[in-house]
């Protein structure tokens, strides 16, 4: 998975050519990662709902697709997603090797940090990868800033250098992650969520619920006429997403259990992407699947409650995993295959970095 990261954010040409085979290169490590850490069996016979619900909702998924004659290669976007959440807390790494992958990032981040290649990609693929790899480069500057106190200057450098690459770029997708991830480590630090477990429930059942009430939102908001240019950005509050997002309700509503697929020609987009990663899931895969996956991802986020305060790392990490879930309210990035990597090690310093690091790291 790591190649295939270096390889995607560092070579325009390897990420020109794998991109179509994006889903299929995760899955196939994903998988790998499953069998290796993940005593299925016994695990079934334990009766672990989260491995049930996975299997189910990939069992209806796939079925679902040959139902309604869809594309099959959807399916794969969903199961690394599920795959992804349900493994990462049976994953175990050395301390060595949980270090090399914090050296590894720092370096992935390092490299765009010193030459801006947005411009090789798309501007909002590169400014979303620039913010997302900061996120785990975070984790290494703020060990060593807490090692020797005048290393905290590279750690607000990066901050800046990040803020203004984003701005540069008319990136809004990466400028909310940013803004999501502020306001998620001072949320998580003056309200500590092993203390205020409630209010930590709402944020993971916002994180998938409130996506969906984000579009609807949305899509009313724009049949009142209103519209105007976003400052900083020069790009207009209504620019398309409300008619995609319409037109595939349309859809949805004549084929609710089983979702529309994917594959159509839209008529208000391109190309077919939802823009929303929560919305994806139910249009595509129907009502049933939507509502399993649900469960799974929620349980994952209330896993995290008891951890995030662990560490300074964890608080990082679990800021930045909530930065994501949020910042796909109006994106793909949280099911991007091309950013799984990195939400893979997030969400594994939630769940095992406080245990990686010395005492000198708790927050």
């Amino acid at each position: 998975m790591m190649v295939f990261y270096a390889g995607t954010w560092i070579s325009p040409r390897f990420y020109h050519v794998t991109e179509r085979y994006n889903s299929l290169i995760i899955f196939a490590a994903l998988t790998l990662l499953f069998f290796i850490n993940v005593d299925w069996i016994g695990r079934l016979r334990e009766k672990d709902m989260l491995l049930f619900a996975l299997i189910v909702s990939l069992a209806i998924a796939t079925v679902n697709l040959f139902i309604i004659g869809s594309n099959k290669g959807c399916i794969l976007i969903l199961a690394d997603f599920l795959l992804l959440l349900y493994t990462t807390p049976h994953i175990s790494f050395s301390a060595l090797q949980y270090r090399t992958l914090v050296i590894f990032f720092f370096i992935m981040y390092a490299i765009w940090f010193v030459h801006d290649m947005e411009f090789s990609y798309n501007a909002n693929t590169g400014a979303t990868y620039t913010v997302f790899t900061m996120f785990a480069a975070l984790i290494l500057l703020v060990f060593l800033a807490r090692k020797k106190e005048i290393m905290g200057f590279f750690v607000v450098l990066t901050l800046l250098r990040t803020g203004t690459l984003v701005l540069w770029h008319l990136a809004r997708g990466a400028f909310s992650a940013l803004f999501f991830f502020a306001c998620f480590y001072f949320l998580f630090r003056y309200l500590r969520p092993e203390k205020h477990k409630k209010g930590f429930a709402f944020l993971s059942f916002f994180a998938v619920f409130g996506s969906l009430l984000f579009v609807w939102t949305y899509v009313q908001l724009s049949k009142t006429g209103f519209n105007m240019k976003m400052p900083l950005f020069y790009k207009e509050v209504f620019s398309g997403r409300e008619e995609i997002w319409t037109e595939v309700w349309n859809m949805l509503i004549e084929r609710p259990l089983t979702g529309i697929g994917s594959g159509y020609e839209l008529k208000s987009f391109f190309e077919y992407n939802m823009h929303n990663a929560m919305y994806d899931i139910l249009v595509v895969h129907g009502v049933i699947v939507f509502a399993i996956s649900a469960y799974i991802i929620i349980s994952r986020l209330m896993q995290m409650r008891d951890r995030v305060m662990d560490s300074v790392y964890t608080h990082i990490a679990a800021s930045a995993v909530f930065a994501i879930f949020f910042e796909s309210f109006i994106d793909m990035d949280l099911m991007w295959a091309d950013y799984t990597p990195v939400l893979l090690f997030l969400l594994y310093t939630v769940y095992h970095g406080a245990a990686l690091w010395s005492e000198e790291g708790r927050s």
